[in-house]
This record gives structure tokens, C-alpha cells and sequence, in this order.
């Protein structure tokens, strides 16, 4: 009896994981009635079959040279793949070992004639694949040419209404005092400062930060509508974007509402532009200080920077503080390094990482990591949701528009913005799965050996090694007159990109006091994090 494996797999685009089932039906059957043994199933969930990278297939790949089984069935041929390079060269890899591939429904044999018809089929696959790429990416397209908005966040000053860009009011004040005091020469902290202080907000009711650079850059606030800017970069990873070629970038001047004068916008780029210049021939101060970049004000929200002073007897000490307490803004108080040094070497050494609470990390670790993977799981099957109701939209549009068959002008605009969406869901998808992806099965050995191998580097105690680790360890170190809040990256512990975070509070008087963080106990019901 021959021995086969089952490969199954749907996309992201217009299938459900309900597709699995159906495929496997069909593959059990297929055996049955064949006299065929299926030792295994491999499942590839939400892959794009354009990709030999998908992760079941490839382990199917390496165990093909175990010689473990004769056969690979599939559902139909443009499951196995819709790229006709990778297919072929798959299928040649797989005879390499005396494996066949072979299709429960479509019946293709080993004659000329029955290789010709596979190879149709899969081309007839890819070739699937691409004119859908091309229709929704037409649709985009089509959509931008109308100034339509393609998802995302607004930009600050504007608002979504029937798919175009309209005036929010509250921001748009904000944003014209942006350039406006850019004008007048003040600092990106003192614009911040002023708007929450006269009680300006954003349109979530959340207060302003200091990141205005690229709000004064966007040509959008000159009434610019601006698509297609980006694309993804060769090789990088899903947020490693390039700026396009100029001819392939569609810009339409009045496509959307101007806040932004073309005269100020215009000497807010020279000023810019000289703050580049000047910053650019600065040399760079070597840095000095252990914690040197990790600490911000709470107060003011501004760095927090290494500096001495010194007393009335001549002696100099070195201290941490706000970097606007020089020009008498912020009130925040230094403290010494050593004891901040102290604090945060014994918050790792003797808290954290200790032997002795090396169960509590994992316990906390772990309740992190399934929180964040449910929270991602929860998207992922809303948008699935979403999917469906869009496809029900495209049946019903062909199914209730069949007089248009001979004009089918509005038809195809409605198809394509459906499309459009449809791709923009798919898009989103494609970046939680890609994260769900990061998630190995939790292994509490991983969490203990990582944590280990941190915890012997801290014991050597040399400046660039500590530094190094806390700016791997630490996301951000807090600093007020009541409390010290250091911000850990849980994630660290484990072999995952996406952040985990544990905040740790202290009071201030403590840290300030040469207070060594030994006592505190990393149990999930006394310690606050988030993730």
C-alpha cells in the first residue's frame, strides 16, 4: 500500500479556514477510494500561494528526504502553488526522492499529454493570482485618482467622511499654531507645551507630543493629495519603505482641503532645512553616562541628560536631569547617577533576573506573551469577519447586476472599490499573521536560559557590556519627584519581535537613597505591566 502525505492551504484573499476542511475531505476520499495510506496532514493557513515560504510546506520539503512516504496529495494543483516556477521546481525536488505530487480532483497522469494539463493549470493559477493583484491594485488606483482615502490614520487636521479628506476644526487650529511658532523660532517642546496647556487636543481626546518634523514636512497641508509615495523595500521587512519614482507617485494639487499657506509652508522648509544643516556639523559629545538615552523627564516629556555639578566646596558629582532645567523650564529635580545607576543594576541583578525569582519571571513572561498573542488572534478573526462580508458584496453585486453585462461601466467601479478593500483588509491581515508568525509555543526553558545568559553578562560589570544590555533590556526609564518607573522589554526573554512590556514604579526618595531593588518580588498581582 502506498504511503502519502496530504498538503492543504488557503489564502488570505478570498478563502476561510472552512477551505481546509473541504481539501482534506476531498484528500481522504481521494486515498480511500485508491487504496492509498495518509500518514500525515500539513496545513498552511492564510499563505499566499505565490511563495514557496510557507512553513508547513517547507517541513514537508525536509521530510521528503527521509523517504517516509510516496506521495504528496493535494486538493487541486494551485494548493501545492501558483507560481509555475516553484511548482516545477518543487515537483522536481520531490521526484529527486521517488515522491509524486498528485491532485485528489483533477486527475492528471504521468503521460506528456497529462504533464501538459497540469502545467496549464498552474499557469491558469498564477495567472489567477496576478490579474486579481492587478484588479485591486487598478481599483487603488482608480480610488486615488478620486482623492479617495485609502485606510490608515488621518493626518492630523483632517477627518474621514465618505472616503475623503474633510477639515477637522480642532485640529486644524492645532496645526496652523505648529507652523505658525516654527515662525516665530520656538522649539518643538514649547509648541507641545503650549497646546495642551491652552487645552488643544487630538481628535481622540489625547494630548500633543513633540513629534512635529514630519506634520511641518507633509505637502498635504498645501491641499496636495498625495498616493502611491512608498513601497516596500527589496529584501526589508514589511515596514522598510522606499520613496518612489516621481513618475509612478500620483499627486493631485486641490485634491484635498489646505491648511497650510504655500508662503509659510515654504519658510518653514528653510528653517528646517538650516536646523539640518546646523545639527549636521555638530560633532557628536562621546557618551559617558550608563544610562545615557534611556531616561526621559515625566514631567515635560524631555531627554533626561548625563551633566555634573558641583558644590559649594568645589566638589563635582555626577547627576541625571531634565535637559530643559538648564533653561529654568521644567522643575524636575537631578538625581545622582550612581544611585540611579545602582537602582537599575539591582532592579536586574538581584530582582528580576535573580535566581531566586527566576519562576516569577517566567510566570509573568507567559501571562505577557498569551495576552498579546489572544489580543492579535481577536483582530485577526474580526478582519476574517470582514473578509466574508465583502465577498457576500461581491456575489451580490454580479448576482443583482446582470443587465449590465453589455455596460458594465458602474459594475466595474463598484467591483473595484469593493476590491480595493478587500485588498486593504488583506494587507492588514498579511501583518498579523506575520506577527502571529513571531509567536513560538511558549517553552519556559527559553524564558530561564535567556534570562541566565543576561544575568551572567551583568555580573562582569564592564561599562559597554551593561550599557549595551540595558538598551536591549530597558525600553524607557521615567523620571519625576515622586517616583522612578523603569519600563522593561519582557520580549527580550523570548525569541519574539513584538514588544512585551513590564513597568516597574519606585519611589523616587528611595532610588535617591542608594535603595537596592532586591526586595521586589516580580508576582503578576503586585507588579503593574502592560502589554
Amino acid at each position: 500500500m502506498a504511503v502519502a502525505v496530504a498538503y492543504a492551504r488557503y489564502s488570505s484573499d478570498k478563502q476561510q479556514e472552512s477551505s481546509i476542511t473541504v481539501q482534506l475531505a476531498a484528500i481522504r476520499n481521494f486515498c480511500k477510494a485508491n487504496n492509498i495510506y495518509l500518514s500525515y496532514e500539513y496545513i498552511d493557513e492564510a499563505q499566499t500561494g505565490t511563495s514557496a515560504n510557507r512553513k508547513s510546506f517547507q517541513q514537508m520539503v525536509k521530510d521528503a528526504e527521509g523517504r517516509k512516504f510516496d506521495m504528496v496529495i493535494v486538493h487541486r494543483m494551485d494548493r501545492f502553488g501558483r507560481n509555475v516556477d516553484d511548482a516545477r521546481y518543487y515537483k522536481k525536488h520531490f521526484r529527486k526522492y521517488g515522491i509524486k505530487v498528485v491532485s485528489a480532483i483533477e486527475g492528471f497522469n504521468d503521460t506528456p499529454e497529462g504533464e501538459f494539463f497540469e502545467l496549464m493549470s498552474m499557469g491558469m493559477a498564477e495567472l489567477y493570482s496576478k490579474k486579481l493583484s492587478r484588479e485591486a491594485t487598478a481599483g487603488k488606483i482608480a480610488n486615488a485618482k478620486e482623492c479617495k482615502v485609502h485606510g490608515g490614520i488621518p493626518l492630523l487636521g483632517y477627518m474621514v467622511k465618505n472616503k475623503h479628506y474633510v477639515v477637522d476644526e480642532n485640529e486644524a487650529k492645532a496645526v496652523k499654531i505648529i507652523f505658525d511658532m516654527v515662525l516665530e523660532g520656538h522649539g518643538y517642546t514649547h509648541i507641545r507645551d503650549y497646546l495642551n496647556d491652552n487645552g488643544y487636543r487630538r481628535s481622540d481626546g489625547s494630548k500633543y507630543t513633540s513629534h512635529f518634523y514630519d506634520i511641518l514636512r507633509n505637502r498635504k497641508y498645501l491641499g496636495e493629495y498625495i498616493y502611491n509615495r512608498l513601497e516596500q523595500r527589496v529584501g526589508g521587512s514589511r515596514n522598510s519603505k522606499v520613496v518612489r519614482a516621481e513618475n509612478e507617485i500620483i499627486r493631485i494639487s486641490g485634491g484635498m482641503p489646505q491648511l497650510i499657506d504655500e508662503d509659510t509652508f515654504n519658510k518653514v522648509q528653510q528653517i528646517l532645512d538650516a536646523r539640518k544643516r546646523k545639527e549636521m556639523a555638530m560633532p557628536r559629545k562621546n557618551r559617558k553616562y550608563l544610562l545615557s538615552g534611556l531616561i526621559r523627564c515625566r514631567s515635560c516629556g524631555n531627554a533626561v541628560c548625563g551633566g555634573k555639578e558641583s558644590t559649594r566646596s568645589g566638589i563635582e558629582y555626577a547627576f541625571y536631569r531634565c535637559s530643559r532645567k538648564g533653561a529654568k523650564i521644567c522643575t524636575a529635580k537631578g538625581i545622582a547617577t550612581d544611585y540611579l545607576d545602582d537602582y537599575v543594576y539591582s532592579l536586574l541583578f538581584e530582582g528580576l533576573l535573580a535566581p531566586n525569582n527566576r519562576q516569577s519571571l517566567v510566570d509573568l513572561v507567559e501571562y505577557a506573551y498569551l495576552s498579546g498573542y489572544d489580543k492579535i488572534r481577536e483582530e485577526k478573526e474580526k478582519l476574517h469577519q470582514q473578509l466574508v462580508q465583502l465577498n457576500k458584496q461581491l456575489i451580490e453585486l454580479g448576482e443583482n447586476n446582470k443587465e449590465l453585462i453589455d455596460t458594465p461601466y458602474e459594475l466595474t467601479d463598484k467591483y473595484r472599490a469593493i476590491l480595493a478593500d478587500t485588498d486593504e483588509v488583506n494587507e492588514r491581515l498579511d501583518e498579523l499573521i506575520d506577527q502571529l508568525k513571531t509567536y513560538p509555543l511558549f517553552n519556559p526553558f527559553v524564558v530561564k536560559k535567556k534570562a541566565q545568559a543576561f544575568y551572567e553578562l551583568l555580573k562582569v560589570k564592564e561599562f559597554k557590556s551593561l550599557q549595551k544590555l540595558y538598551h536591549s533590556l530597558i525600553r524607557i526609564i521615567y523620571v519625576d519627584n515622586d517616583k522612578v518607573e523603569v519600563i522593561l522589554n519582557l520580549h527580550r526573554l523570548m525569541d519574539v519581535l513584538t514588544p512585551m512590556l513590564l513597568t516597574v514604579q519606585e519611589k523616587r526618595d528611595n532610588v535617591a537613597h542608594k535603595y537596592k531593588a532586591s526586595r521586589v518580588r516580580f508576582d503578576i498581582d503586585c507588579i503593574k505591566f502592560a502589554v
